[in-house]
């Protein structure tokens, strides 16, 4: 079994995620890798069992070009992702059909009332639908201190354990992480 996490990431908070998944996966046996959306294949064949796509939260969907160019502004270093980001990406990947998809986001924990607004991976949910992808589980959400990050105590360890987990729902093994 194969499967590709694709990530699109500012500061290299939803890039740690992307790694922790794959790494979960490996661990339950599935061959697995996380690739920068600027690099992701358009075309997923029928080689791929699995796909996983994640973005941070930008103005409440996936980035844009304008949200990007606004957190190059307020970065120290180069962003992660520097070219095209997911939301392109699903505007012109293809995926065989029925392949089983997963969503994530990265997104700060407060205030609360705008993290409940916060719909990167509701996005990429329908993203991945219209591209024939069948959803595998609900999209999962991963907290980030604050627009630069870090993420949040926890959660690259909570990443890790939910590739276990999906690795097991894909296998049919209920994977057990030992993270």
């Amino acid at each position: 079994m194969r499967a590709v996490v694709i990530y699109e990431s500012m500061f290299g908070d939803n890039q740690q995620v992307a790694r922790a998944i794959a790494a979960g996966l490996i661990e339950a046996g599935v061959a697995a890798e996380a690739i920068e959306v600027g690099t992701a294949p358009t075309a997923l064949g029928s080689d791929v069992d699995l796909l996983v796509v994640g973005s941070p939260n930008h103005a409440w969907s996936m980035p844009r070009p304008n949200t990007r160019e606004s957190a190059e502004a307020k970065a120290d270093t180069p962003l992660v992702s520097q070219g095209i980001g997911v939301r392109e990406w699903l505007g012109s990947a293809s995926l065989t059909p029925g392949l089983p998809t997963v969503a994530y986001d990265t997104r700060g924990s407060h205030p609360k009332a705008v993290v409940a607004m916060d719909h990167a991976s509701k996005s990429i949910e329908k993203g991945l639908a219209k591209l024939g992808g069948t959803r595998l589980v609900p999209a999962e959400h991963f907290r980030v201190a604050g627009m630069e990050g870090p993420l949040e105590p926890g959660e690259a360890e909570r990443a890790h354990a939910w590739g276990v987990t999906l690795a097991g729902l894909l296998t049919g093994r209920p994977g057990r992480s030992q993270a």
